[in-house]
């Protein structure tokens, strides 16, 4: 990955990109110690770090709040899914590692946050029925 794909990554919006990024910097990191060994392991660790791009990291730190960013964003509608799965907001909770209350609360601001700025999008009656226990 040369630097104007890193920029195109950190500027797309897409999470697989900046997972790559990160990714890329985590495996160039494990490099340094890639020189002790057999000639077969020090040869398999070049042809390896040959795939990885060098990524500063900046660039990394930048790509991983993204994709936090976006994953956080989208949460809402995977616990809208456990729900309707039959999952108690308690479960949801305990998957998030959060209470089962900051789960509700999340869930229903992030709704509310949709029929605020995405109305035609958002089916707002199948959103809130969930809500309930």
């Amino acid at each position: 990955m040369d630097p104007e794909s890193v920029e195109q990554a950190l500027n797309s919006g897409d999470v697989h990109e900046l997972l790559k990024v990160w990714e890329d910097f985590n495996r160039g990191e494990a490099s340094p110690g890639i020189s002790t060994g057999s000639d077969q392991a020090r040869e398999a660790a070049a042809h390896f770090l040959t795939e990885v791009s060098e990524v500063a990291a900046l660039e990394a730190l930048r790509a991983n709040a993204k994709a936090v960013d976006l994953l956080t964003a989208r949460r809402w509608y995977v616990m809208k899914s456990a729900r309707e799965g039959g999952a108690t907001w308690a479960q949801i909770g305990e998957a998030l590692g959060i209470t089962k209350q900051a789960a509700h609360d999340f869930y229903r601001r992030k709704i509310e946050e949709q029929e605020k700025y995405l109305p035609d999008l958002h089916d707002t009656a199948a959103a809130r029925a969930v809500l309930e226990d």
